[in-house]
Formats: C-alpha cells, structure tokens, sequence
C-alpha cells in the first residue's frame, strides 16, 4: 500500500468533513514562499515557506525551549533525463512559538504557546525558515523517534550567507531543460504510529531564472508524498507521469521507511540503462549497501552514484566518499568505503537523504529482488539486511544457464545449488525475495524448457 498516496486522500477527506484524526499527526499542507541568500564559494543558499498542520484531535507539543517541538528539514532534488537525484541539503530548522491559525480547514482548537492545538496551522515564512540561530545540524536527530538533544548543537550560531541553510551548487539549478523539486518534511516525537510518521514529508516544484540564483515556487504543493514520487508522477513533464518508475514504500519494524525506486531505460546499441534511487525517510539505521542479481558472468558499463554533500559543524564530518561499485558473484554492488563498526559517521543514506544508482547492461529489464544492508545496528534485534522489487536485467536469455555457456547440463544444477545453498537471490527464481522449494521447482521447469 502506497502510504503517502493513502494519507493524502485521506486528508482530502478529513477537509471535506471538517473532522480529524485521532492521536498526533503533523504534516507539511504547503510550501509557500522562497528566499535566497546569495553565494559562497560557488554554491547558493535557499528556505522556503511552510504550512503546517494538525490534522490529529488532539494537541502537539510545541515547547520551543526543550526538546519537545517539532523540527522541518528541505532539500532540493533534481529530475532530468529520467534519472533522480538530490542536489541539496541543509540543517534542520527547530520550531519556535506556533501561530494557531485554520489554515487547514479543519477547525482549529488553540491550545496556547506551548502546543499547536486540535485542527490548528502555523506559518513560517521563508525568512524564518532560514534563521540560522534556529537551525541545528541533522546527525544528532533520530528522526523515527523524533529526538534530538536540548540546546541542539550551534543554537544561537550564525555565519555567512550559506551557514546552516539548504545550499546547492549554483552548476546544479542552471540546466533549464530540468525539473526541480523542493521537499519540506516535518518531524515531531509526539508522533507514534507508522502511519503519522510516514506522511509528514511534501515536496512542490521551484524555478530557478536563468542566469540568476533566484528561485520560484509553481503549481501546487504535493502534500504528503516525499519528493521521490516526482521521478514517477512527472517523469515525463509536470503532471505527466512516467509509467516506467516504479516506486516501492517498505517500512522497517521499529525504525521507519525506506522509498525504492527504480526505472530502465532502452539506450544506445540495443543497451538499457538501470536507475536505481533509495530515499531514507526516517530510519535511524540507515543503509550502506545494495545488491542487484544480474546473473553470473554479466557485467555492466557506464555506472553512476550520486550522493548528498554535508555541510557545517557535525554534519561535515560525515565522510563523503563516494560509494564503491564491484560485480561479486552476479550481483552488481555498491557499498560504502566503511562500516558503521569503523566509522559512525560513514557515508550511509541516512534520513532524509537520497542516494541514485545507474548502470547499463546488454540485457533486458525484468522484475527482480535487490538486496538492502543496513548500516547502524537496529533498536531490537533482526536481520541486517532486506530485500526489495527493482526493475533490473534478466540474468540472459536463458535462465537456467547459470554458467552462461550456452548450454544445459549436469554444471547448471551443480552451479544453482550452490548459488541457491549460499542464499545468493540468482537463484531466486520465483522473483519473491525468498529461496525455497518454488525456486527450485521453478528453476527445473525453466530447465526443461531449454534454452531458444
């Protein structure tokens, strides 16, 4: 179930009957304005306007002296190509005293300075949204769970034009046959289902002039859908979907969700270029490698990995070394350079971050499973890895051929039992992410059928 789809419907509803939902829920209604702060070193700084809701039926913390307040998180994405990327990122900025207003139609209950009450909204401008005595850096915010120290790292520090805010390179907005997409997410720790905490990222389409740094918001804003679901919903061109993406929510006990998109492209000399794009939500473990089964004795051509830049005070300690690509045992790969056991501040898709992936092969796209690894250990005990549905390449053209070489025999069965023995998913026949008796079953059947 498509989460981000379900809760904005619902919300649509809940304003049609003027009613709300029980326990809290915050969420990002709008993006509303946007302020640019001119140039350091090459790069630009931005904040945007917001609308934020209560759309529970009861009120939500709101202390701006403690840490018990909300906190907003923007970034800036970039879709071209049809590929995905995110090209910018900032601090978080922390709530101060919330305007009670009914801005969301839902008939607003106040509840003082220290809540935002039933039903109610509060506005920020753009301006407030890039205060930089308000802004505190991202690493020291478990965002599942809503925490974050009290006085947050560099309260009350301010610096040069960029210092804290959302910065992008001033290469990356001048492309004006690109798309841009501004996401708003809001975090709260009053927050305690799946559900309220799966719904609080919106993202809204922002216009940069040519030649200029300066930036303007357009059309409406896509509230409670996290800025990955613009790969698929304008792939294609502002509100023309590209059936091609696939974008699959998976959320993680305990932890919170991922989004998982993927898409192939027919390229040049009867090639497919594959895109893969991994959006941590709000999961504290973050993830440090991926796995796609391509089939034994494949290889793959012209890859590309796209991450974020961190930036100031905690945050730039993050290592920013780019993720390594290797083809181990037919499956192509890419992991971080260190473990979260040698490094904690690792380069791992931590919350609120997208990381793309891009390769090409000779074979066509099918439906198969990839292999996600975590990078922090988790808060109860479970696997360190999952799996997900991508589009990737078929293993061939025969799939029983798991020595590629063109021909069925005593070897092929030797070589899927041990792929199938070493829980390698190439042996996942069945496509489901799981390895058992249908794998087996359904590798024979493909044995029997021969190769064309």
């Amino acid at each position: 179930m498509n989460t981000a789809r379900t809760f904005a419907s619902l919300s649509a509803m809940i304003v049609c009957t003027n009613g709300a939902l029980a326990s809290p829920d915050l969420i990002c209604s709008s993006i509303d304005s946007a302020t640019s702060f001119g140039f350091v070193d090459g790069k630009v700084a931005y904040s945007f306007g917001t609308t934020l809701c209560n759309i529970s039926d009861v009120p939500i913390n709101w202390d701006a002296m403690s840490n018990a307040h909300p906190l907003v998180s923007q970034t800036l994405y970039r879709l071209r190509n049809g590929q995905i990327q995110q090209i910018g990122i900032g601090f978080v900025r922390h709530a101060t005293v919330p305007l009670a207003s009914n801005a969301c139609n839902l008939g607003c209950t106040p509840a003082g300075f220290v809540e935002l009450g039933a039903g109610c909204s509060t506005t920020n401008s753009s301006a407030t949204n890039g205060s930089q005595g308000l802004m505190g850096p991202r690493t020291e915010v478990e965002a599942f769970e809503g925490f974050f120290p009290y006085p947050f790292t560099a309260i009350n520090q301010v610096g040069d034009a960029i210092y804290k805010r959302l910065q992008v390179d001033l290469a990356d907005i001048s492309d004006p046959a690109a798309l841009y997409f501004v996401e708003t997410q809001v975090l709260s720790s009053d927050e305690r289902s799946i559900a309220s905490k799966s719904n609080n990222a919106s993202y809204r389409q922002v216009v940069f002039a040519p030649g200029s740094s300066n930036a303007t918001l357009v059309g409406p804003t896509y509230a409670q859908e996290p800025a990955i679901f613009a790969w698929r919903d304008h792939g294609l061109g502002i509100g023309m979907p590209d059936p091609s993406v696939r974008i699959i929510e998976t959320t993680i006990p305990d932890d919170g969700v991922l989004y998982v998109g993927s898409k192939a492209t027919p390229f040049d000399n009867q090639t497919w270029r594959y895109d893969v794009a991994i959006q941590n939500h709000n999961t504290l473990r973050g993830v440090r490698s991926i796995m796609i089964p391509i089939g034994f004795n494949q290889g793959v051509s012209s890859h590309g990995f796209t991450d974020v830049d961190y930036h100031d005070d905690l945050d730039e300690l993050i290592d920013g070394t780019d993720w390594q690509l290797g083809v181990i045992n037919g499956e192509v790969e890419w992991h971080t350079i260190e473990t979260y056991e040698t490094n904690p501040l690792g380069n791992a898709i931590r919350w609120g971050t997208t990381y793309s992936f891009s390769y090409v092969s000779s074979n066509e796209p099918v439906d198969k499973v990839m292999r996600v690894k975590f990078f922090a250990p988790g808060k109860t005990d479970g696997p360190d890895t999952m799996t997900v549905g991508v589009i990737a390449p078929q293993s061939g053209p025969c799939p029983a051929d798991m020595d590629s070489d063109s021909l069925l025999n005593f070897f092929d069965i030797s070589a899927f039992l041990s792929t199938f023995a070493a829980m390698n998913l190439n042996a996942d026949f069945t496509g489901d992410g799981e390895l058992n008796f249908f794998d087996i079953s359904a590798f024979l059947e493909a044995f029997s059928a021969g190769c064309p």
